[in-house]
């Protein structure tokens, strides 16, 4: 006779959760030791040595200014970033001992000064850059 009220019992499944903290710490490491990072940031510059200053009479400069707008001046003339290259070329086969100046307004885009500097040094016989931030004149009450 069957016997009735007895119930099989069902179990239930478990996953095993003791390693998980391990094997996320083991997943962790490999992408980190897998990543490339990008190693290009910021500007990079040779700096003098503190208290070094070099003078410059202002006939050996080759004058390159941004104004808050984002527009590029050779000396007074208003130009494009493309045509700073050939430009600067020019003026150091007169002189190769010129300077070239980029002055950039506080409030210019900093993307601007960026671009000038990269036009500046795609040409290999500029070796003297220096920068130099136009301030924005204050207004006394």
């Amino acid at each position: 006779m069957p016997i009735i009220g007895k119930r099989e019992r069902v179990e239930e499944v478990e996953i095993p959760t003791a390693s998980m903290a391990d094997i996320a710490f083991l997943l962790i490491i490999f992408f980190m030791t897998t990543t490339v990072f990008a190693r290009d940031k910021g500007l990079k510059l040779v700096l003098p040595e503190k208290g070094q200053e070099v003078k410059v009479a202002s006939k050996k400069l080759i004058k390159i200014a941004v104004n808050p707008a984002g527009e590029i001046y050779f000396g007074d003339e208003l130009v494009q970033p493309n045509q700073i290259p050939e430009r600067v070329k020019r003026k150091l086969q007169e002189d190769p001992k010129m300077v070239v100046l980029i002055r950039t307004h506080e409030n210019a885009p900093y993307e601007r000064m960026i671009e000038v500097l990269d036009q500046v040094k795609s040409v290999p016989e500029a070796k003297r850059i220096s920068l130099s931030i136009i301030r924005a004149e204050t207004q006394g009450g």
